[in-house]
């Protein structure tokens, strides 16, 4: 079996989205040399915006992306 390539720089900087499932939720999720991830994730009116607070605390850099819904996720 061949081993995965290593994650480039890119891959390794935190990254802010809304849940794919539960589009009220926020996530942030970073990814780290040996493959692990942190995941945090906020419910709530101000989901996003304690998201990008927290990864700019926990990070300082990051990205924030849009992910298109997973089919049949529940939608408000």
């Amino acid at each position: 079996m061949e081993d995965a390539p290593p994650p480039d720089v890119n891959d390794l900087r935190a990254k802010v989205f809304g849940d794919r499932e539960y589009p009220e939720d926020w996530r942030v999720e970073k990814m780290d040399e040996d493959g692990g991830c942190e995941v945090a994730v906020f419910s709530g009116g101000d989901a996003r915006q304690r998201a990008v607070r927290y990864a700019d605390r926990e990070y300082g850099l990051f990205d924030e992306i849009e992910l298109e819904p997973y089919p049949g996720a529940a939608r408000p």
